[in-house]
């Protein structure tokens, strides 16, 4: 495949992140502006406007900072954790090796995002109402890749691979595509892993998802 048809064909898997992205958040605010007070209302659509922003800029570029990243991701969470009634707590843990260079680190646009969502929507869904749910993001920088894992602790994957796939929203194929590209890989090669986590009697004890990114410093 010519570089021309990668670049193309890299704009047309960016680009189906963003309306997707966007529609859901609306959607959230729209819902939670009928429930809310006007003050309340005002703040999250201030959020959701200069998220939008973010997004609108970060979708024109085939790679952002990692710092614009972090912070759509940041604004994100807190956009959808308002909407859960503080129905879950968020950590981001980043590497040490990484917090001095976020702004010369190069991720593709809203790759974090679609697995936040997931997450977030599906995982800690059953979390709303006892306050329990817990989502954990790691940064971690080894061997010249960034490894992203998005943790929940919730019901783990109830749907199959073929469901996830065909659902609402950005597939866990598009985003490996989107991954494949960057690291010119033409291979079958995974660079997406999403697994149920169990605890030490082996129950179910939430969902992990991680990505493998080139390191791209600039």
């Amino acid at each position: 495949m010519s570089s021309n048809e990668l670049s193309l064909r890299y704009d047309l898997l960016n680009s189906q992140m963003n309306p997707h992205f966007i529609n859901n958040a609306i959607q959230s605010i729209c819902n939670a502006i009928t429930k809310g007070n006007v003050n309340q209302s005002i703040n999250w659509l201030n959020r959701l406007s200069h998220l939008y922003r973010l997004v609108q800029k970060s979708t024109k570029c085939k790679l952002i900072d990692l710092q614009d990243e972090i912070e759509i991701s940041t604004l994100y969470i807190e956009l959808q954790r308002d909407l859960f009634n503080k129905g879950f707590a968020y950590t981001i843990m980043i590497d040490e090796a990484l917090k001095k260079d976020l702004e010369f680190t190069k991720v593709p646009p809203l790759i974090f995002q679609p697995l936040i969502e997931n997450a977030i929507i599906h995982g800690l869904k059953g979390m709303k109402r006892n306050g329990k749910g817990e989502l954990k993001i790691s940064i971690v920088l080894e061997k010249e890749m960034l490894y992203v894992c998005i943790t929940d602790n919730g019901d783990g994957i109830l749907k199959t691979k073929k469901e996830l796939n065909e659902s609402d929203g950005i597939s866990l194929e598009n985003i490996n595509e989107r991954l494949k590209i960057i690291n010119d890989s033409a291979c079958e090669q995974k660079f997406l892993d999403v697994r149920t986590v169990r605890n030490d009697a082996g129950g179910i004890a939430g969902t992990k998802s991680c990505l493998r990114i080139p390191l791209i410093q600039i």
